[in-house]
């Protein structure tokens, strides 16, 4: 009988037990983090409680209790119909029935659970914008502006900071703010984090800027639609981190039918931590713990990385305008390369060892050119924009045309790894200053780049020609490679507006997003 009552005893106590989870400090040397690839149908009333639901979910979810911090990715959320209010900051929205149930619940999750949650909706705001007293926009007839926005809710559920997206991409019936805005917050583990929104990460303003200001811990909720062969999401979320040695947390909308797929956490030159491409979709949770400084060593987790060509087939991926380029085919009798080749006064030398086997009756493999070309480009008629690169693609055949495409596309053929790269170099002289970033590019048949232990790019001191800034660029693959799909030295240049060239950054064309959705980038 005694043991028994003291059985009780220990039941009840145990109930009293409140199961804490240490939050990071600002002493630790990492913190939690988790991004969300999130699946989302059309948007309607009805669906916005369903994505809020699962939000929810993943919020509240034992995966999640240990995280400081969670992203969400772009627009999966709600939509123009069902546009909320978010209060300023330091507001709670938590109880108040000023806001709409998305923002009142979100806010009261993260209260709950006491870490900090990072969503990305459609902002409605009263006009004019009393933050915006120098805007002489026309007013909406209905009263009220809408945008793209990522809020920022605290441990407590409030809100430590709004960044409205500046660069947008068809997003119908979006406004802008009159200036991009420039947006950080401080957290109470010891971080200072930066936050944009997808076709941002393509411009000068905000993203170049924040590193410039010193950031270097960024959160990126995105809706990407992939291209080849240099614009995939994990390729450029990968190495834009690389290159800017920043940690990077990209919280990708899941919709590989049309192109959108790719989250991951990243942490500078270390790589990735965690990254998904996906050839279905999929709502998943992706988790790492995070050194605080991006070039410290962490283990990697590259999920779903062995995805083979035939699944990544299903991933609908656009092509790029690579029909300007100069290029020159590898010949299927030679086994090296070593040519120097110029789109005008782009020039850049390629040193390449490969392998070559006879196909046989039915296979088919890829072809490839070395490809140069510094001069404009469309990202889909929304904005025009200078493109710098030098580099190594896949072709399905020994034609232009079919450069940028996947060997799969092709009809009753076997595919066959014929072609084994042993070493490709790179080296090239690339103007270079604050008006551009230029990176490591390379994407395989899984649609992943390689990893950072299988590259080596090297950037030389500055020097001075002609009056321009100029650094050598070398950049080289250190292992055998039978699955490339591009190896390139890649980037963007920011150039002046003139009677000539587009300014890339107001270039902005409203227009119906594909397929109905809208709040979107297009990529």
């Amino acid at each position: 009988m005694k043991m028994k009552f003291i059985k009780i005893l220990l039941f009840v106590f145990s109930l009293q037990i409140v199961v804490t989870v240490q939050e990071s400090t600002p002493e630790s040397t990492h913190y939690s983090a988790g991004v969300v690839e999130f699946k989302t149908e059309l948007k309607s009333k009805l669906q916005t409680e369903i994505n809020l639901k699962n939000y929810l979910a993943i919020i509240e979810s034992v995966e999640a209790k240990p995280l400081d911090i969670i992203v969400f990715p772009e627009g999966t959320l709600n939509s123009i119909e069902t546009s909320s209010l978010v209060p300023k900051f330091g507001g709670v929205a938590c109880g108040n029935s000023i806001y709409e149930e998305v923002v009142r619940n979100i806010s009261c999750a993260a209260k709950n659970t006491r870490k900090y949650v990072v969503i990305n909706l459609t902002e409605k705001l009263p006009c004019p914008d009393e933050d915006q007293p120098n805007d002489s926009r026309p007013c909406a007839p209905n009263g009220e502006y809408k945008f793209n926005t990522n809020v920022v809710f605290d441990r407590s559920g409030s809100v430590v900071s709004k960044y409205r997206k500046y660069n947008l991409f068809g997003e119908r019936g979006i406004n802008t703010t009159v200036k991009p805005e420039i947006k950080s917050f401080d957290t109470d583990f010891g971080v200072k984090f930066g936050h944009f929104i997808c076709f941002d990460l393509m411009f000068n303003v905000p993203a170049l800027d924040l590193i410039k200001s010193g950031v270097r811990n960024i959160i990126f909720p995105t809706m990407w639609f992939s291209e080849l062969p240099f614009l995939t999401a994990v390729q450029i979320q990968q190495n834009w981190a690389y290159i800017n040695n920043v940690n990077f947390l990209a919280a990708g909308a899941s919709l590989p039918e049309i192109g959108s797929t790719g989250s991951g956490i990243y942490s500078g030159k270390s790589g990735p931590l965690s990254s998904v491409m996906n050839f279905k979709p999929d709502t998943k949770l992706y988790i790492a713990n995070v050194p605080k400084i991006p070039s410290t060593k962490a283990a990697t987790n590259n999920t779903l990385a062995n995805n083979s060509a035939t699944d990544m087939i299903k991933l609908y991926l656009k092509r790029d305008q690579l029909d300007a380029y100069t290029t020159k085919q590898l010949v299927n009798n030679q086994t090296k390369l070593n040519e120097t080749l110029c789109h005008d006064e782009l020039c850049c030398n390629f040193q390449i060892d490969y392998e070559f086997k006879t196909l046989q009756f039915e296979e088919i493999a890829y072809n490839y050119r070395i490809a140069v070309y510094k001069g404009l480009r469309t990202f889909d008629g929304y904005a025009n924009g200078t493109i710098i690169t030098c580099g190594v693609i896949a072709c399905t055949n020994d034609t232009l045309m079919s450069c940028g495409r996947r060997i799969f596309d092709e009809i009753d053929k076997i595919p066959s790894n014929s072609r084994i790269f042993n070493s490709i170099k790179i080296n090239g002289n690339f103007e270079y200053d604050e008006k551009k970033f230029i990176l490591p590019n390379s994407v395989d048949s899984s649609i992943l780049p390689l990893r950072v232990d299988e590259f080596e790019y090297l950037v030389g001191d500055e020097f001075i020609e002609n009056g321009q800034k100029f650094r050598n660029i070398d950049y080289r693959l250190k292992s055998r490679q039978s699955e490339l799909l591009s190896f390139a030295i890649w980037g963007r240049e920011f150039v002046e507006s003139s009677s000539t060239v587009l300014h890339e950054e107001v270039f902005i064309v409203f227009a119906t997003v594909i397929l109905g959705f809208i709040n979107n980038c297009l990529w």
